[in-house]
């Protein structure tokens, strides 16, 4: 069965922190949203036990590059999609096992491919980023534009999401590069996805920092930011990001 339309999340996981304290909260949520398309980062073995147990009608990245296992993984629907190929791109930045982390799906029964990426750019409140004034999540932006525009293939559907840790200069590049914003392709105002309160304990301004992105051959019908708990804690200190889209 080709699917018209798939869901997809991107969703930090906070490492291992308040952990298996929330675990109720992840298992709740991925057994209710099921994402097609599910993007993680700060993923850790044990998060990734969680999620393998909860989404058993799922397949991901399976790479003996560190970076697949301690920061970042892509899961799919294995009823929907097959894995073409897989890679992990250098992105500018201090953290050892973060990048720019991408596979291409063929929708099974077809001869056509989606590609989707993901990251996790550097926090903003880094001592180089205070000192200097400078951030580095302006150049991480246009080198995640640099390897969509060298990887995607023509008329190919194209994702990229994840924790970008920045309100504002993702919004402001990538639409020139043919990337936008789900909200903003559906004319709403984008929600805060930081800090997830009571659960995480920074109670400092609410923030947008986790943003999905898609290229014009494919079509956002609906985007939010569920706020889910179980036991009065959330799955993580950040909230997801959920849109469905139109092949």
């Amino acid at each position: 069965m080709i699917p018209d339309r798939i869901s997809m999340v991107s969703f930090n996981l906070w490492n291992t922190e308040r952990w298996p304290e929330r675990e109720p909260a992840l298992r709740h949520f991925l057994n209710r949203f099921k994402p097609d398309i599910l993007c993680l980062q700060e993923l850790r073995k044990e998060t990734s036990k969680c999620i393998d147990e909860s989404l058993l009608t799922h397949d991901r990245i399976n790479d003996d590059l560190p970076g697949w296992s301690c920061e970042s993984n892509i899961y799919w629907n294995k009823h929907y999609f097959s894995e073409v190929a897989h890679g992990l791109e250098t992105l500018d930045m201090p953290e050892t096992h973060r990048g720019f982390f991408w596979v291409r799906l063929k929708l099974k029964g077809s001869d056509k491919t989606i590609f989707v990426s993901t990251a996790h750019f550097t926090w903003q409140g880094t001592e180089a980023e205070i000192q200097s004034g400078h951030s580095p999540r302006n150049r991480q932006s246009r080198q995640t534009l640099e390897h969509l525009n060298r990887l995607v293939n023509r008329q190919e559907p194209a994702f990229f999401m994840g924790d970008l840790n920045d309100p504002f200069i993702p919004n402001a590049l990538f639409p020139a590069g043919g990337y936008h914003s789900c909200f903003k392709t559906l004319g709403l105002s984008s929600p805060t996805t930081c800090p997830a309160v009571p659960t995480s304990d920074d109670i400092g301004e609410n923030q947008v920092l986790d943003w999905i992105f898609s290229n014009d051959k494919t079509t956002a019908l609906s985007a939010s930011v569920p706020k889910t708990y179980t036991n009065n804690i959330s799955p993580s200190d950040h909230w997801p990001v959920h849109a469905i889209y139109q092949l």
